[in-house]
């Protein structure tokens, strides 16, 4: 006999776009959002019967009916709205949501430039005891050509990479940090965050992927006092030295050959 396990429901890849007008300058949201519900719905599975669950395009349409009044540069404020939304009707246990902003430059008071892979994220996850704030930064793609090694690993049998006192470095990252309390400005704070992760990226040395993410961790607890934990996700985006002494030409490390498969996947979470 089946029995039914977790499950949810909802609507992922909602996606909405708003003008905030100002006296001098409007703002441009581009967001994409996803409702996870989860309830009482083992009848809907077990027996057909769908009177306990919220249509998927229900979800859907509370995004675009609540943004008019609660949708600001505060995504956090935003997704913990229509999780209380959503948690407030009967049946409805909880509520999770999460939101990515695809980041725009500002031309002008009213132009904007797009086309980078770099995002905004929240997720907040609404119950009964309340929401849960997870906010992050995706596809901060960064390079150094310089201040980086990777020396000192085990070799074995099967180990041919050269050691590297010096070398090219280059992530796409990925990080997530839980706030216990939620700051006045999240806005701000993810600015600040974004920045310090920048700044530590191209300013500190680092022995490894590994370390070089860890400066960025201590640089972030050292200036944010309200995000207990952060978890990166940093895939090493290998240029490989192009052995030019095949073409009877010398080497002198300038000629690489970006590698977008196979790469180093690198992860961990630090706590404060």
């Amino acid at each position: 006999m089946a029995t039914l396990g977790a499950n949810q429901w909802g609507k992922s890849e909602v996606r909405i776009s708003k003008v905030l007008r100002g006296d001098d300058n409007d703002e441009f949201l581009d967001l994409t959002v996803q409702i996870l519900l989860s309830g009482d719905v083992e009848l809907a599975f077990v027996e057909g019967n769908n009177s306990a669950v919220l249509p998927t395009d229900t979800t859907k349409n509370t995004v675009y009916g609540l943004a008019q009044e609660h949708l600001s540069t505060d995504l956090e404020a935003f997704a913990a709205v229509l999780g209380q939304h959503f948690v407030a009707r009967a049946g409805i246990e909880s509520a999770t949501i999460a939101v990515k902003q695809t980041r725009w430059q500002r031309l002008g008071p009213t132009g904007f430039l797009g086309g980078g892979s770099e995002g905004r994220t929240t997720r907040v996850v609404t119950s009964s005891s309340g929401p849960a704030f997870t906010s992050g930064i995706e596809g901060l793609v960064v390079l150094k050509t310089t201040g980086s090694a990777f020396v000192g690993f085990p070799r074995d049998e099967f180990t041919v990479l050269p050691e590297a006192e010096d070398r090219l470095l280059a992530t796409s990252v990925t990080a997530d940090w839980v706030y216990p309390v939620l700051p006045e400005d999240t806005t701000a704070t993810w600015d600040r965050v974004r920045q310090l992760m920048v700044d530590h990226f191209f300013d500190d040395w680092s022995a490894s992927v590994q370390h070089q993410g860890w400066t960025m961790a201590e640089a972030v607890f050292d200036s944010v006092a309200e995000i207990s934990e952060i978890t990166f996700h940093l895939p090493n985006q290998h240029h490989l030295a192009v052995d030019l002494t095949r073409f009877g030409l010398p080497n002198d490390g300038t000629v690489f050959q970006p590698v977008s498969q196979p790469y180093g996947d690198i992860r961990f979470t630090a706590h404060r």
